[in-house]
């Protein structure tokens, strides 16, 4: 059973490539910027409701994972930031073996149901705030917009450090942000190699502010 939210869910078929995933999801997640306890909430630790929208990075996120993913099929897979799980989605389609994670709670129990509109096995999912990494390594960490705020930036890499396996392999995507050079350039001097992707896989010269792109990161040996 779906928790109650202003507005209600609804469900949206999200083409994906070849594929498309049924997705149960927030009819008008704009409402939720009017509710008393978010607003309770955004008043007590800044709290917004980041899960309930699809955000633009997570279809072609979800489109490369299906077709270019680098690592092995049932690779164990971390996704932070998972919102309404299409990305994951897409991993546990693919038939790796992800953990869901999130911040916030309403989300994660949204994702067994939307599991199980795609036939797909039911999720591992834990709810995790990035500033208490966990107490062990994932050899791939997804996020899909998750660098949007340079605040967040050493917080992230602090969580990689402990948490991506030595030759383990990161893919954030970004949707041309201004703070993806930002991003790219502390991650290189906090010891990661980095790589920019476009959408078909290609290695890009540099972070772009202009379109979809995976910055992906590894372990400097």
């Amino acid at each position: 059973m779906l928790p109650t939210i202003p507005g209600g869910w609804t469900l949206r078929d999200v083409p994906v490539g070849d594929r498309t995933f049924r997705l149960e999801l927030p009819a008008d997640p704009d409402l939720f910027l009017d509710d008393p306890d978010v607003l309770a909430a955004n008043a007590r630790d800044d709290y917004m409701p980041y899960w309930a929208f699809l955000w633009p990075s997570a279809v072609p996120t979800a489109e490369a994972l299906l077709q270019f993913a680098p690592w092995p099929v049932g690779t164990r897979v971390l996704e932070l930031g998972c919102g309404l799980g299409l990305v994951g989605l897409a991993a546990l389609a693919r038939g790796d073996d992800v953990l869901f994670t999130d911040h916030d709670p309403i989300c994660l129990n949204s994702l067994e149901r939307n599991a199980a509109l795609n036939s797909l096995p039911a999720p591992d999912t834990l709810q995790l705030d990035w500033r208490v990494p966990l107490n062990q390594t994932f050899p791939v960490i997804v996020g899909c917009e998750v660098t949007y705020d340079a605040n967040m930036h050493p917080v992230l890499l602090d969580l990689l450090d402990k948490m991506l396996s030595p030759d383990g392999l990161c893919w954030f995507s970004d949707p041309g942000r201004f703070q993806a050079p930002r991003f790219c350039k502390l991650a290189s001097e906090r010891g990661y190699n980095v790589r920019v992707l476009n959408s078909r896989g290609e290695e890009c010269a540099a972070p772009s502010e202009q379109g979809f792109q995976i910055l992906e990161l590894r372990h400097r040996v």
